[in-house]
C-alpha cells in the first residue's frame, strides 16, 4: 500500500532489503510513496511472527504478492522476511531488515515474464 507508521521508527533507522541498504526514516517514508503508483494491487498473509531477544527482535515471514503497473501486469510473488530491531529505551525500530525466500536475479525475472499467479480482489473477500 505504501503507507507506513513512521513514528514507529527512530529518525536514523537503517533499511535494507536484497538490493540496498540506506540509513534515515525519510528517505524509506519517501521509497514507499513513490512505490505506491507503480503497485497497482497487492496481497499480503502473514506465515511466521515471533518476537525474540527479550522484545528487541521481532522477525516476521509474509506471503507477499504486488501487482505491478505495466502492460504485461506482472506479479511479483514470493515469501518475504522483516527483522525489526527495536531500542529497548526508546521502543522505536532500529533498523528494518527485509529477506526473500528468492534470490534478487528470481525477484527480477518475474517482472519480465506473464504473471504466474493471480491476486484476489479486495472486493470478492
Amino acid at each position: 500500500s505504501g503507507e507506513v507508521d513512521r513514528y514507529i521508527y527512530d529518525e536514523q533507522c537503517t533499511f535494507a532489503d536484497p538490493f540496498v541498504s540506506f540509513d534515515g526514516r525519510d528517505r524509506f517514508i519517501d521509497n514507499l510513496a513513490n512505490l505506491g503508483s507503480f503497485i497497482t494491487n497487492y496481497d499480503a498473509k502473514m506465515i511466521n511472527y515471533n518476537v525474540e531477544k527479550n522484545g528487541e527482535e521481532v522477525v516476521t515471514k509474509v506471503m507477499v504478492k504486488l501487482e505491478l503497473n505495466l502492460p504485461w501486469k506482472p506479479v511479483l510473488a514470493w515469501p518475504w522476511g522483516v527483522t525489526y530491531s527495536i531500542n529497548p529505551d526508546t521502543y522505536l525500530v532500529t533498523d528494518h531488515i527485509e529477506s526473500w525466500d528468492v534470490s534478487a536475479s528470481e525477484g527480477v525475472k518475474q517482472i519480465f515474464r506473464p504473471p504466474t499467479v493471480k491476486i484476489r480482489s479486495k472486493s470478492s473477500e
